[in-house]
């Protein structure tokens, strides 16, 4: 049965496309979550629309995105191949929203109860950090499917588990427990379903209350430094830097610090 309870106290401000995706903001935190229990939170085309939808509503608003699947049943559980109208728009609409989900300017934590499956755990590895339950399972069951995923559909697992355990996955289909996965380097904390929210909340209150430009500056460096050296642009890191350094936050730590006080940070 689904948690009605997960999240705590879900009433989305928001939804899209047809109700399939729940956005809230609250103190800078934003939280998306996929809401289609029914069906696992299987993720079709409307809900990759909406989820990109959710994505670009929250940019302003927000300093930090949870993304996470309601009912505590599933993350997401995969695709739901009925409903897109072909495999070729299954595919390429999938990854193409997939990539607005991993250049989002905003950290983004993945919180992950139940099943992350298929494109589920894709969605999470696109994400910054991934906090799962005791309760949660990842596998990738293309080979039982016959089918297959592409280098983008692939590279961040390999990045993530290596090219061994990236293979045992493909090969065999197997699921493996919220543990295994810790150890594996899929997710970067495991606790208990009941202290997991919290545990996810107070990282994404922590984030928020830090400068954000200096955030956006280390998460584009961090991204430059993962491309292949041809493909990195080195301006932007250095023109990130030199933001930091013109800007009111940077003043506002430096005074902070000074008068032994918790800074509060613009943005600006």
């Amino acid at each position: 049965m689904t948690d009605p309870s997960f999240p705590p106290d879900w009433a989305p401000d928001a939804t899209f496309a047809d109700g399939r995706i729940g956005l809230t903001v609250r103190d800078g935190v934003a939280v998306l979550a996929v809401q289609i229990p029914q069906k696992m939170n299987a993720l079709d085309v409307h809900a990759t629309r909406g989820m990109v939808e959710a994505l670009e509503a929250a940019q302003d608003q927000a300093r930090v995105l949870l993304f996470t699947g309601a009912g505590g049943k599933a993350f997401i559980s995969g695709a739901d191949i009925g409903g897109f109208d072909d495999d070729k728009q299954q595919g390429s609409s999938f990854l193409e929203r997939q990539k607005i989900l991993a250049n989002y300017p905003l950290p983004t934590i993945a919180v992950i109860r139940g099943y992350c499956i298929g494109g589920g755990l894709m969605t999470a590895l696109n994400c910054d950090f991934r906090l799962a339950g005791t309760d949660a399972t990842f596998g990738i069951p293309a080979a039982k499917l016959g089918i297959s995923y592409g280098f983008d559909g692939l590279s961040r697992l390999v990045q993530v588990a290596g090219p061994a355990r990236t293979r045992y996955l493909l090969y065999t289909g197997d699921r493996v427990d919220a543990q295994t996965a810790l150890t594996w380097g899929l997710v970067e904390q495991v606790h208990d379903t009941g202290a997991l929210w919290d545990e996810a909340m107070t990282l994404a209150r922590r984030i928020a209350g830090n400068a954000p430009l200096s955030i956006r500056a280390t998460k584009e460096t961090v991204a430059q430094i993962t491309r292949d050296p041809a493909d990195r642009d080195m301006q932007a890191i250095v023109d990130l830097s030199t933001l930091c350094q013109q800007s009111s936050d940077f003043r506002e730590g430096r005074d902070a610090f000074r008068e032994k006080r918790s800074p509060v940070f613009t943005g600006q």
